[in-house]
């Protein structure tokens, strides 16, 4: 019998991301900046240059040492036994905590730190969140996969999640470009805004206590509902793997999620320098998050609407073509005015909207195209493989610094004092990388198998073994139980 999902398991599940993304959005729009600014606030041309470049290396190291430990920490999540409160929920609590705790350890302003040992404390920080960051989102996503079977139940844990996210990037997108800035004087004289590391790393403080309180909320409204026993077996990490290699569809979404993630931590982060650097408006990132996620709080209403009526592939193909074509603008032509930027930026928020509100539900869609493949159910390792490209996403992203290097960008210049190629050449940075990003996310969704026919041609296979299985196991059990009772008759 299907078990439906009720309102407070979809708010459950929706706060979680809330916890996952408050501090993701955080270390994703700032942490760059707080590198740059903050600990290489007082280095020179040639330090600055060298410190940026390490940042860049850090990053990257970390973010594939970290999409490493996805499959790992999948491969471990599937062959775990479920517990009273579950397979997958009580990483929420055990590795929530932690994570929250490590959030704010990146952003400590220790003074005076040098090259050295700020390379040292990046490294062992940003490394150490990263890791305890797959602890909670590796069963985190599998979690959606044993709280519901039915496909729109799916979409809708997909739509609570971006919601949850969404509503997670709203302090860091809007609240901190009002709070962590303090007024300095510049080494010409002059009062110029710079951000401030005391200030910035209250504000992470606070983020913790939330996230605490997410993750322990989530873990008390959210249920697993279905623990899929055709599937309990000794699973074999690299043979999985190899399969889903093998798995079109999930190469496919694997490597759109993976630009996914790389086009929205990229676009946030550079963003804050075009603003700082080229508009010199600091303070208006608060209205570029508004552009960004308004058009997904205006879609959230009809998107299941739009997908029973088109289907997901092809709303997320439209939308996409949407994004290319307002980045595209932002590229030929150099935006003079910031307003004319952001109502662009808005165009751009609009389309690619479809795509992070329906995400999580096509990753699902692919591990259950899986198990039709193969047979096996593999929700933890399939999630943590999606994950892992995910993570190479975010390591692309993590080449903002080395850009900014290239460029020219030094800190101890101000955002004022910066040279003419320097400026011109971040508002390159900041739309040709993210308009390539696009375009190959459309050729890719492009290319996805699973339009609206094959996908509902999947669902009716799945639900017709999965219900021979259910009777099967039915049967055995009516066996199993009327040997005692033939026994006692003897």
């Amino acid at each position: 019998m299907e078990k439906t999902l009720k309102f407070r398991n979809y708010l459950g599940y929706g706060i979680a991301d809330l916890g996952n993304n408050i501090a993701f959005a955080a270390v994703g729009s700032y942490l760059t900046l707080f590198y740059s600014d903050v600990l290489g606030a007082n280095f020179d041309e040639r330090t600055s240059a060298v410190w940026l470049s390490a940042v860049t290396a850090i990053m990257i190291v970390a973010r594939i040492w970290d999409a490493v430990n996805d499959p790992i920490m999948g491969w471990l999540a599937q062959r775990a036994k479920p517990t009273k409160w579950g397979k997958f929920r009580p990483y929420l609590l055990f590795g929530g905590i932690p994570l929250a705790i490590s959030a704010v350890l990146m952003f400590l302003p220790i003074p005076n730190m040098s090259l050295a040992e700020c390379i040292v404390f990046a490294l062992f920080t940003y490394i150490a969140y990263g890791m305890i960051y797959t602890v909670v989102l590796v069963p985190y996503g599998s979690l959606a996969t044993v709280m519901t079977r039915d496909v729109r139940e799916r979409s809708r844990l997909s739509i609570a999640r971006s919601i949850g996210g969404g509503i997670g990037g709203i302090p860091a997108g809007m609240l901190f470009p009002l709070l962590v800035y303090s007024t300095v004087i510049s080494a010409n004289g002059e009062e110029v805004s710079a951000l401030d590391g005391n200030k910035l790393v209250i504000c992470m403080a606070v983020i913790a206590v939330i996230m605490a309180i997410c993750y322990v909320t989530a873990f008390f409204t959210t249920k697993e509902n279905y623990e899929y026993p055709h599937t309990v077996q000794n699973t074999n990490l690299f043979v999985t793997l190899k399969s889903l290699v093998r798995n079109k569809p999930f190469v496919i979404m694997s490597l759109a999620g993976m630009l996914l993630i790389a086009s929205s931590m990229y676009i946030t982060s550079i963003d804050l320098y075009l603003f700082n650097v080229f508009y010199r408006k600091e303070g208006m990132m608060t209205f570029v998050t508004i552009a960004t996620y308004a058009p997904m709080a205006i879609m959230i209403p009809f998107t299941e609407l739009i997908i029973k009526k088109v289907g997901k592939k092809e709303m997320c193909i439209y939308g996409l073509i949407a994004s290319v074509a307002a980045t595209l603008i932002m590229t030929v032509w150099r935006v003079p005015n910031p307003w004319i930027f952001i109502a662009l930026c808005f165009l751009q928020g609009a389309g690619i909207s479809f795509f992070t509100l329906e995400v999580w539900a096509l990753a699902m869609d692919v591990i259950d195209y899986q198990e039709l493949r193969t047979g096996r159910r593999e929700e933890a390792t399939g999630y943590a493989a999606f994950t892992f490209m995910r993570k190479i996403g975010q390591a692309i992203a993590a080449i903002v610094p080395a850009l900014l290097g290239v460029v020219g960008y030094v800190a101890s210049k101000g955002y004022a004092g910066q040279s003419a190629e320097t400026v011109e050449g971040i508002y390159t940075l900041a739309t040709v990388v993210p308009l390539i990003m696009f375009a190959l996310m459309l050729v890719l969704m492009i290319l996805y198998p699973l339009n609206k026919s094959k996908d509902a041609e999947m669902r009716e296979k799945l639900a017709l073994r999965r219900a021979e299985y259910d009777d099967g196991a039915a049967q055995n059990i009516s066996a199993a139980a009327e040997i005692p009772e033939s026994k006692e008759a003897e």
